[in-house]
């Protein structure tokens, strides 16, 4: 037997077929229509419902399903549980702060004896998907990383070696003084897109930093589909080294938050 489980978020739904702590089947979809979402899930894997125990459900929207029509048992999972549940088991630890990307960001500290949620940003992946599709006529996560990897940080942003020779304490002279600061007038769309993924996680990973001032917790997991962006742990590099802190980004970290609603409620059993 296997579970179903389902996290839906503001702009995508994240869906999961489980067992074995292994995922069978998955998917990420644009659909807002939760019961179409798992029909279509369950139609395009071929799965047999009868072999299907539960359906875990999580997540802003988690609500929206009203009723069961395949009669499987229904559950459901508070979001900051699945966060701190799924981060910690992907990452193997036993307490980090975890910073949750979807549409927006939650910042959880958590260790396996609860958590504790620390606040966020409206910064997320939906300030990504809109700002590049019209900024650089991109509408797909994709496309996005395809074009950001051609881009050129030093026609968009303001480090300060742009501005000044001197040291400045123990800066380093390619620290960003302004996002969009230096944005040139032949700046392609890979610039920009590189840009914008480059203040989005500036943003996050400063409000990570903050969050673990004064805290003996140096390690930061992050979580949400545009973590596993192939570029993402290069532009985190530098705040990693200024600030003494690690990031982690754990192998389906897309997932997490999923995998994280169905471990809770199974005792890290299945």
């Amino acid at each position: 037997m296997s579970i179903i489980g389902i996290d839906i978020g503001s702009t995508t739904i994240k869906i999961i077929e489980y067992k074995h702590k292994k995922i069978i089947n998955n998917n990420i979809s644009m659909n807002r229509n939760v019961e179409e979402v798992l029909e279509q899930f369950i139609q395009s894997n071929n799965i047999d419902i009868n072999n299907i125990e539960r359906i875990v459900l999580t997540g802003i929207g988690a609500d929206k399903i009203k009723e069961n029509k395949y009669n499987i048992p229904m559950e459901t999972v508070e979001e900051f549980v699945a966060v701190s549940t799924g981060g910690l088991q992907l990452a193997n630890k036993e307490e980090a702060l975890i910073v949750s990307i979807g549409t927006g960001t939650a910042l959880v500290k958590a260790n396996k004896e609860g958590f504790r949620h620390l606040g966020g940003t409206g910064v997320g992946a939906g300030t990504l998907m809109k700002l590049c599709k019209r900024l650089v006529n991109a509408d797909s996560f994709d496309e996005i990383v395809e074009l950001s990897k051609k881009g050129d940080l030093s026609k968009i942003d303001i480090r300060i070696c742009d501005r000044t020779d001197k040291e400045i304490d123990t800066l380093p002279p390619d620290l960003t003084l302004s996002n969009f600061g230096n944005l040139a007038e032949d700046a392609t769309d890979s610039d920009i897109a590189l840009g914008i993924l480059h203040m989005i996680f500036e943003i996050i990973a400063m409000m990570a930093v903050f969050a673990t001032k004064n805290d003996k917790v140096r390690e930061v997991i992050l979580i949400g589909n545009i973590a596993t962006i192939p570029c993402v742990k290069q532009l985190l590099k530098q705040i990693e080294e200024l600030h003494n802190i690690t990031f982690i980004i754990p192998k389906n970290a897309q997932y997490a938050v999923v995998i994280g609603a169905i471990e809770s409620l199974t005792k890290n059993n299945y």
